[in-house]
């Protein structure tokens, strides 16, 4: 059975791809990073648990302090916005951007696949995120791809970045995960630590506008 690597931080998006990894016929090794976000211990947690629901052959966890205080999203002094209202053609970096964030975890990724023998390196990059986040882009994804050709060993066949989600927004994504039987109950969006999703961060917004205009059922707790 071929190999896939996902790099999954517990949310909607990579959970999807996860179980896509799975559906596609990979044995899964799952990817997580802690890099200082304020929902590091949730997310982790999360992970494991969708580890067990998908039957991933591993979890591997990679300890990183480069990004802390670096951003909203890693800095316990700064502020997460809340109830922001979710502007779909906003093209402007919101301050929980985290610089060169998945240029890090991807590159991490692929080492971790070339050592496995992987084939395939699959994230939650999606065209929602990618108004705001360059590095979710279909540019990105493409270029890193041509990158990886001459970034491994000269006897390996280079993993590739598998990015379902590329084109899509919440809504689809919705479907998308309820028509591939995704365990969206178990994933986590919010920003923040808790038990319940805050429901007022732009990821816990876009999440409850992705159920709602989806059509489908949100199983999210809320507080």
């Amino acid at each position: 059975m071929s190999r896939a690597v996902c790099l999954c931080s517990g949310g909607l998006d990579s959970t999807i791809a996860a179980t896509m990894a799975v559906r596609d016929g990979h044995e899964l090794y799952m990817f997580h990073v802690n890099y200082g976000q304020k929902a590091e211990k949730k997310e982790l947690e999360v992970v494991n648990l969708l580890a067990e629901e998908l039957s991933a052959r591993d979890v591997t966890v990679v300890d990183l302090d480069l990004f802390r205080d670096l951003s909203a999203l890693t800095s316990p002094r700064a502020p997460i916005p809340m109830d922001e209202e979710v502007d779909l053609d906003a093209m402007s970096t919101p301050p929980t951007w985290v610089q060169c964030r998945n240029l890090v975890f991807v590159s991490l990724a692929a080492a971790f696949a070339e050592h496995l023998g992987a084939e395939k390196i699959y994230v939650g990059f999606n065209a929602e995120e990618a108004q705001s986040y360059p590095d979710n882009r279909p540019e990105f994804v493409e270029r890193f791809n041509l990158l990886l050709e001459k970034s491994v060993a000269s006897f390996s066949r280079p993993p590739r970045i598998e990015a379902p989600l590329l084109h899509l927004f919440k809504p689809a994504i919705v479907r998308l995960g309820m028509e591939v039987q995704a365990p969206l109950a178990l994933s986590w969006s919010c920003y923040h630590q808790g038990e319940k999703h805050c429901g007022r961060c732009e990821s816990c917004q876009h999440r409850r506008r992705g159920f709602r205009e989806a059509g489908v059922v949100d199983p999210t707790e809320y507080l």
